[in-house]
């Protein structure tokens, strides 16, 4: 929905370890495998920017990937809230 505005899950954190970026949760020792577009759009779940705010600013700045990034932004905000990084409101 491009309406909703999703949130980052308090306790998560992006580190890159290895070469490899990681959302991990200290308390629960969750750990998510993140590729860097996944990681970018986590860093944009405000709670404030809706979904259609974040493929739009995504756009302007990746004009190349336009064509396939409301897709690829749906699916990165799926796969964060399945495994509890992010909170759609």
């Amino acid at each position: 929905n491009l309406t909703e505005s999703p949130r980052r899950e308090p306790g998560y954190r992006l580190e890159t370890i290895d070469d490899e970026l990681l959302l991990f949760h200290p308390a629960t020792t969750r750990i998510v495998y993140c590729n860097a577009t996944a990681g970018l759009i986590w860093r944009l779940c405000d709670g404030e920017r809706t979904v259609g705010e974040m493929i739009a600013l995504l756009a302007e700045a990746y004009p190349e990937a336009a064509a396939t990034l409301a897709a690829d932004v749906e699916k990165a905000l799926e796969q964060l809230c399945a495994c509890g990084a992010i909170s759609l409101t």
